[in-house]
Parts: structure tokens; C-alpha cells; sequence
């Protein structure tokens, strides 16, 4: 988060006025962060990711907070928030009560990241520790779920393509490695920067190859992820189309490039070629077979990159024509795997459903899964196509996700609070009531959620662990912890 501006002004703008609204004797509030319903039926689950970051950054907004002057903040807090609310209508006073507490008077659980929730289950908790500051708990409603819904939905993108890496590596490449069957495209067609850096970071909880450096740092700040140790975030050496053309501009040809390249700029690195700068079918049907001296000569991989046309038609026609020019082995499996030094990488309309038809094709024709590399770029990881092509855009109602009051205090009396609308006919409005526990079911493989209870539930009886109280950070998991969650395996 970028905490140029004062913490407090981070919110919707009805936040600042609700103080206000809440009974005058409430002294506690309970609410829950819940995914609430899938949107497609096929992709049932989500993952659970980008909590820490989020607390993290809290930290330290509220740090920069509490260490300035009440003058300094109420200086800004008063200069925007009277331009667009006016200070009658805010509870002005709350925020100055708030400075001087000195700390954020709230604890807050949440579900281990890494989990695959099914729909219906908490994975934040939230309660304030303090009888006057009831009002922070839902406040915080803002930041929370703009911080952590996309982490989530990026997450489970690549947890998905993950799940269909695994399945044909488990079948035509027992041996190869599932987490370098793709990498990250997307940087340039996110929203902004920072999107574009916790893309990355989600999606490196399910394959180790990613083109957003700034995704690196993030993981080791955020996660002492130990990227460079762990080889956790893997890029590639690459052309792109305007080095292609510049070379023909100057060389008359393309092939003229490509021998430099694999004999005086990269003789000794693997790299991939952008190859539809002008006729894609002539590079691959000549001028690749009439570079085979020099390819079988180069101290590493050439990766073929259409960038254009029928994904699928060209995939498969390319495997079968490198085949015929270099050749390759029989693996393990008993499929085919193209000579080491040459392979195809495709980074253009990578969805899930035609990554996946890709597979098959190859499975049908003999070919390993590993002969082909994929780029995903942002628009995949805006939008998940199921099989019958249907598309899900991601947005915060993919997986419904919303963060609702479900229990308070007033004037010492306990109180269940809920919402269930009679015009909601699909039930999605439905909050929880009371109080909640979170239990795992290992027969049916997913959680359960109990409400109702007249209290905080004990630590010891939910799976919701303690994350944050009154301004630190507790508990914290490291990446690998969190893709040890998540795939149920050691790293």
C-alpha cells in the first residue's frame, strides 16, 4: 500500500461516517471475511493468499500514523474529509480518540494461507480489543478485502493451471517438473505496478517461472521467500519483435540473426525467439532446419515463440515438424521429447482450456507435456475459461467474497448480528450469525463453518490462527510454509 496520505482516509467514504451510526453503548463487534459463493460451478474453490502482506502494510501505515502529531494528522484528515463528506457528518473526534490509544485496537485470525477453501467458510476474523473502538473492526473493511481478494484470485488462476501441469507431466513426464511448465506473461497488462508485482507473487506459489522481476523482492519482503536460494522466480533470456525486425532491417534476412544469436550473443544460454515477425511457417519449415548445424552445436536451448494464430494448429504442427528435423528420445513414459537443444514456448492466449487441449493433442500423438512451454499473460489472469468455454472474469464476486458483522457487545449484552435479505432468492447475502468456528473435514476434503456461538471461540477449537493483535503481527508464514499448504508437499 502506498501510505503517501494519512492511513484513516483509506476507506469508502460511508466508513467514516458509521462511528456515528453505531449504538452509543457498543463496546465490541466481531466480523467475518468470507468466500460466499463461486460464480462457475467449475472452479468450485479458492485459495487462500496475500493476508501477511496486507498485515504487513497496515503495520505500517498505522506506525506512520500514530508517530505523527495529532496537529499533522488532523491537518489532512480535516482537508479532504471536509471537501468531500464535511466534518459535521464524520466522527472527527474518533480519529483524534484512536491517535491517542496509540495502537490499532484489534486481534484478528485468519485461515493459514495456502489453504483451498470451498465456499461458505471465513478466512478473516476480526474483533477489537478495546470497548471504545468497536467501529475500527468494520472500518478496516476497505483495505482488507482490495488488498487480499486479488491475491486470492490470482492465486487460484495459477493453482488451476497448475492442477493441469501436474495431470499430463504425471502422465507423459513422470519425472519432469510440474512448477516450470509455465511462466508469468502478465506484467505490462495489469492494472498498475503493483498489481502486476502480486500477480506474479500468487502466481509463483504454483510454478517457479515468472518475466516480473519486481515479484521477486515482494516474495522475500513479504514471505522471506529466499527467491534466489530456492529458485523461485525464474526468468528467460528472450527476443522481442522489434529486435527481429531491427536485425532484418539491417541484414536483409532473418536467418542471418538467428546464427548470431546462437553463436556469438548466446552461444553458451538458453533463449527464446519471437518467430511471426514476418512469415512464421517460413522460419520454422527453413530457416530453422537450415540453422540445425549451429543449433545442435548451441550450449543450450533455442525456444521457438509463435506470438500469433491459432494457438493449438500451431503448437501441434510446430512439435510435429521440429520432430522431423531434430529428433529426440523416448522418455520414461513412453513419449516423445524433442532434442534438448530446440523446444516451443507460446505466450499468446495461453487460456486455460486450450493449455489444457494443447496437452491432450500432444498425449494423443505420442508427444510429452514437456515439449512445450506456456506464457500466461493478464488477460488470463483476469478471466478462467471452464471447459464448455464459458468465462469467468475475476473480480471480488468471483468467489463472492465479503466481510460482514456478525456479533457485538452492548452495554455488556451479547448480540448476534446478520443479514438475511428476503429479496436475496439465491442466498448469497446470507451472512453468518454470531460467532464462528472453522473445523476441516478430511473425509469430504473441505472445511465447515459452525456459527451461532455466543463468544470468541478458543484458538484450540477453529482452524482460524491468531495473525495480528493490537498493532503487531503474529505468527507469520514463510513462502515455502504457504506452498507447503498448498500442494502437501515438502520444499
Amino acid at each position: 500500500m502506498d501510505f503517501r496520505r494519512m492511513i484513516m482516509l483509506y476507506s469508502d467514504s460511508y466508513k467514516q461516517c458509521h462511528p456515528l451510526m453505531y449504538p452509543d453503548n457498543q463496546e465490541y463487534l466481531v466480523s467475518y471475511l468470507t468466500a460466499r459463493k463461486a460464480m462457475n460451478e467449475n472452479f468450485p474453490k479458492m485459495v487462500v493468499y496475500g493476508i501477511q502482506p496486507f498485515l504487513m502494510d497496515m503495520e505500517c501505515g498505522f506506525d506512520k500514523f500514530f508517530h505523527e502529531t495529532i496537529e499533522q494528522v488532523m491537518y489532512e484528515y480535516d482537508h479532504y474529509i471536509d471537501a468531500h463528506l464535511g466534518l459535521s457528518n464524520v466522527a472527527r473526534d474518533r480519529i483524534i480518540e484512536l491517535h491517542n490509544l496509540g495502537y490499532l485496537p484489534v486481534e484478528i485470525r485468519a485461515m493459514p494461507e495456502g489453504s483451498v477453501v470451498n465456499m461458505g467458510i471465513p478466512i478473516v476474523e476480526m474483533r477489537n480489543t478495546h470497548p471504545r473502538f468497536a467501529w475500527v473492526v468494520q472500518w478496516l473493511e476497505c483495505l482488507l478485502q482490495t488488498e487480499v481478494w486479488p491475491m486470492c484470485a490470482y492465486a487460484t488462476v495459477g493453482w488451476e493451471y497448475h492442477k493441469v501441469a501436474e495431470k499430463f507431466y504425471s502422465k507423459t513426464a513422470p519425472s519432469a517438473d510440474p512448477y516450470m511448465a509455465m511462466a508469468d506473461f502478465g506484467f505490462r497488462g495489469m492494472s498498475c505496478l503493483e498489481d502486476a508485482t502480486r500477480c506474479s507473487a500468487s502466481w509463483l506459489l504454483s510454478f517457479n517461472k515468472t518475466s516480473t522481476i519486481p515479484a521477486l523482492p515482494y516474495l522475500d519482503d513479504y514471505y522471506d521467500a529466499k527467491c534466489a536460494e530456492h529458485k523461485i522466480g525464474i526468468g528467460a533470456v528472450s527476443t522481442e519483435h522489434s529486435v527481429m525486425a531491427a536485425n532484418f532491417a539491417i541484414d536483409g534476412d532473418e536467418i542471418t540473426f538467428v546464427k548470431r544469436m546462437l553463436t556469438e550473443i548466446y552461444p553458451n544460454t538458453s533463449f527464446s525467439m519471437v518467430s511471426d515477425t514476418y512469415d512464421y511457417w517460413n522460419m520454422v519449415n527453413n530457416i530453422i532446419p537450415a540453422c540445425k548445424k549451429e543449433i545442435l552445436a548451441h550450449n543450450g536451448k533455442l525456444l521457438i515463440r509463435p506470438d500469433s494464430g491459432d494457438m493449438i494448429a500451431i503448437s501441434i504442427g510446430t512439435i510435429q515438424k521440429l520432430w522431423d528435423t531434430f529428433g529426440g528420445t523416448i522418455n520414461e513414459a513412453g513419449y516423445k521429447v524433442l532434442d534438448p537443444h530446440i523446444g516451443l514456448i507460446y505466450g499468446d492466449g495461453c487460456t486455460l482450456n486450450r493449455v489444457e487441449q494443447i496437452y491432450e493433442s500432444l498425449e494423443k500423438l505420442g508427444f510429452a507435456s514437456t515439449n512445450i512451454v506456456f506464457g500466461v499473460g493478464a488477460f488470463c489472469f483476469h478471466a478462467l475459461f471452464s471447459p464448455d468455454n464459458k468465462i469467468t472474469v475475476l473480480t471480488r464476486d468471483t468467489w463472492g467474497m465479503a466481510m460482514k458483522a456478525t456479533y457485538g457487545v452492548f452495554g455488556g449484552k451479547e448480540v448476534p448480528i446478520f443479514k438475511d435479505p428476503k429479496t436475496d432468492k439465491g442466498g448469497l447475502k446470507k451472512s453468518q450469525k454470531g460467532c464462528c468456528r472453522v473445523t476441516f473435514n478430511p473425509t469430504f476434503n473441505s472445511y465447515t463453518c459452525e456459527d451461532g456461538f455466543k463468544e470468541w471461540v478458543d484458538d484450540d477449537k477453529t482452524i482460524l490462527r491468531p495473525v495480528y493483535k493490537d498493532g503487531k503481527l503474529i505468527n507469520k508464514m514463510t513462502f515455502q510454509e504457504v506452498r507447503a499448504n498448498l500442494y502437501q508437499e515438502d520444499f
